[in-house]
């Protein structure tokens, strides 16, 4: 299939195939765009056709599946609607209406994203905030893939080429239940904990962050138990069970169950973690919607690193 002339393409076409790519179904883009499923399926057929080539393989009952092509195409894509959609902000700096892709760390979500999300709500309730949560080796994909224009998230595990905005700095912490013997102590070393069981948090990239502090000691840990779900640690913890390493606690000391948990300092130098407003280098200049977002993140996390610091937010995972 090769098109015989200069392909003729709308930006309909192209927001009709980025909501149904996105979506994995015809029939959710169509929802979501307020159409008929019929037109999303005759303008992508029609794009196909155009471009000479297959972008979506249409799975009875299994949804859609994208091609190589398709998945290069998508890409593309998303940065001419991006492109197009600041192009005509430019010109009414006044109207911010239309959507926004960005990312957030799945733990700094339930702290920053509320904050922000209400900030634009009430001064530009026309603006479309779509937020994906996102784990440290998946904030990568999501800029290089443009699935997201930005991301609020830790400085953990991101490619040389993309750019980073530090917003504020978080330090490593040991976490002991209430009971364990060292609970009533406010630092403690890392060689004091080497026999004593661990709970890791067990999630990728950050499980190796967490090692790393005993490794750069000279240290291995021993890792009891592994769980990658952060309360499931915090509990864990509180029972008694061992110790955890997180960056930043809870601005409560207790858990779902109502055990009590004790932060205690580590003495011996430990790397902290950066939180970060990230981008492609290689990107456009951000759009005016992006930059809406990344001017509420930098008053959120200075408002709540301020009033609580490391009280105030969650750990990375």
């Amino acid at each position: 299939m090769r098109p015989t002339h200069k392909p003729d393409i709308s930006l309909t076409q192209l927001r009709y195939f980025v909501a149904a790519a996105e979506r994995g179904s015809m029939t959710w883009a169509a929802e979501e765009l307020f159409v008929a499923q019929s037109a999303i399926s005759t303008s992508i057929a029609n794009l196909e056709k155009s471009l000479g080539t297959q972008l979506l393989i249409r799975r009875r009952a299994k949804g859609l599946q994208l091609t190589t092509q398709g998945i290069d195409f998508l890409q593309r894509s998303r940065g001419i609607l991006a492109a197009v959609d600041d192009a005509v902000s430019a010109l009414r700096p006044e109207n911010t209406a239309g959507r926004v892709n960005v990312g957030c760390f799945r733990t700094l979500a339930p702290f920053y994203l509320p904050s922000i999300v209400s900030a634009l709500e009430e001064a530009h309730p026309e603006l479309q905030l779509d937020v994906t949560e996102l784990l440290a080796d998946a904030v990568n994909d999501a800029l290089h893939h443009q699935a997201i224009e930005i991301a609020l998230t830790y400085d953990l595990g991101l490619d040389v080429d993309i750019t980073r905005e530090v917003l504020a700095e978080v330090p490593l912490y040991v976490t002991v239940g209430s009971t364990h013997p060292l609970a009533g102590r406010s630092a403690v070393r890392l060689a004091d904990l080497v026999d004593e069981p661990m709970v890791l948090l067990d999630l990728p990239v950050s499980r190796d962050y967490f090692l790393q502090a005993f490794t750069d000691q000279g240290l291995r840990p021993s890792v009891r138990y592994r769980f990658a779900n952060f309360e499931g640690v915090r509990a864990m913890v509180a029972s008694g069970h061992g110790f955890t390493l997180l960056n930043q606690q809870p601005k409560l000391s207790y858990t779902y169950s109502g055990g009590e948990l004790h932060r205690l300092s580590i003495i011996e130098p430990t790397r902290p973690l950066d939180i970060v407003l990230a981008r492609r280098t290689d990107s456009s200049p951000m759009t005016r919607k992006a930059g809406l977002f990344a001017e509420q993140a930098r008053l959120a996390v200075a408002r709540i690193m301020g009033a609580g610091g490391a009280e105030a937010a969650q750990p990375a995972s």
